[in-house]
């Protein structure tokens, strides 16, 4: 249904979720530890007990996944998209008048909402519902926003801080926000191509050509007794442990194995830029090898790259290790989208991934816990890294079977005619 020569609309809702997680998820999962120090030193918190906000937001995410992945269906998306964003804009502004913990801990319920509300589930519904051909890609594409947002905010926060204070860069992180995206979500964004008067990409034209196309796949109530999906969520909240458990005590851990400055510096650069690259390349393996593969790609990305680590203080491990966390650190971001449309369909994906949210939230958590537990075992990361290399074989194992036993689903009486013709 698309004018011949011209852009199929969908690419516009790829540029604005890449933004959305550029301007939302990037800011709140990528820039806290510019933060940490500057706050902690002028406010007289500890370090552990100002970084409890972090789980706080994570477990607000958790709660807000399920009812954000309804409200989608039932609200306009332009008006849903702007509530959450300023939701997630309020957070910042809010933790830039804070004075005590308190402040901290309650605005810290908003960026749950906003991060998870405003972003991760609209980007991965958006795609869905857009595209079935290139879905992996396009998936790649819109959530590599993080990593983008990351290079590029992470040097303009630094600045901030240094120059006018924290409290002003979390102002400034605010309003950057709202101005950058509300106009996305009112001017741009639709929930669906039949919005526009068009079909997702890759989709057979109806024979009825004034019949909307209807999405396939199992109904929610069906999905969630399955084995296949609880096998997927519990994958997703070990895989969750694997990727979060060395990016929280990266630094730590470079110390303990006497890396250089400048080396650990090269990595933590090294290590952004590899997260775009891993999360356009995997989605691009999806659409053309298929889950198993991938998935298999995905989990020995993040067992080799621990294998590497044990060596970081030299360079060319090093390297390699950030190379290869790049590819393990999708199973949180493009994966669990991706695999939730292609084994449930694209029927009420959004209540459905709204569920598979609250296990990505989940492993985000209970990652300081778990981790701080192993390492107060013999006081030592390497301990750590070994178990991780496990969950990675674990991570596996579980999607596999969530493939394997996947509920069939039939497609529309219409579809199943126009294929055989």
């Amino acid at each position: 249904m698309n004018k011949k020569g011209k852009v199929f609309y969908g690419w516009w809702i790829v540029a604005a979720t890449f933004m959305i997680m550029t301007f939302i998820y990037a800011p709140i999962a990528n820039l806290v530890s510019l933060f940490t120090l500057p706050v902690t030193k002028e406010l007289g918190f500890g370090i552990p007990q100002f970084m409890v906000y972090y789980t706080i937001m994570a477990l607000a995410g958790m709660a807000v996944g399920p009812i954000a992945g309804k409200l989608m269906k039932k609200m306009d998306i332009r008006l849903y998209l702007t509530v959450f964003i300023v939701i997630g804009a309020s957070a910042f502004v809010g933790f830039s008048f804070a004075t005590k913990l308190i402040h901290f801990y309650l605005f810290a319920i908003l960026m749950g909402a906003g991060l998870i509300g405003g972003a991760a589930i609209p980007a991965s519904v958006l795609i869905t519902n857009w595209f079935n051909e290139k879905r992996g890609l396009c998936l790649g594409i819109a959530l590599s926003g993080s990593g983008f947002g990351g290079i590029i905010l992470s040097p303009l926060v630094n600045w901030l801080i240094s120059a006018y204070g924290w409290r002003s860069a979390y102002l400034a992180i605010g309003v950057l926000i709202v101005v950058a995206l509300v106009p996305l979500a009112v001017f741009v964004i639709r929930l669906n191509p039949a919005d526009k008067g068009l079909l997702p990409l890759g989709e057979a034209k109806p024979l009825n050509s004034s019949q909307r196309t209807a999405f396939t796949g199992t109904p929610q109530g069906e999905t969630f007794k399955s084995l296949s999906f609880w096998a997927l969520c519990l994958a997703i909240t070990i895989g969750g442990i694997v990727v979060n458990s060395m990016l929280i005590n990266l630094a730590p851990y470079l110390n303990e194995i006497g890396t250089t400055a400048k080396t650990a510096a090269l990595l933590l650069s090294f290590g952004s830029a590899m997260v775009i690259v891993g999360k356009i390349l995997i989605g691009r393996l999806f659409d053309r090898l298929g889950l198993t593969a991938t998935l298999l790609i995905i989990s020995a990305g993040s067992l080799v790259s621990f294998l590497f680590l044990m060596n970081a203080n030299l360079l060319l491990p090093a390297i390699l290790y950030g190379a290869f966390s790049g590819l393990g650190a999708t199973a949180v971001t493009v994966t669990p989208a991706y695999i939730t449309g292609a084994l449930y369909g694209e029927k009420e994906f959004g209540a459905k991934y709204g569920i598979v949210s609250i296990f990505i939230s989940l492993g985000a958590a209970i990652t300081p816990i778990i981790s701080g537990a192993i390492y107060t075992i013999n006081q030592s990361y390497g301990l750590l890294l070994n178990v991780l290399i496990v969950l990675s074989v674990v991570q596996f194992a579980l999607f596999f079977v969530a493939i394997k036993t996947k509920p069939k689903f039939d497609l529309p009486s219409d579809r199943l005619k126009e294929e055989a013709l």
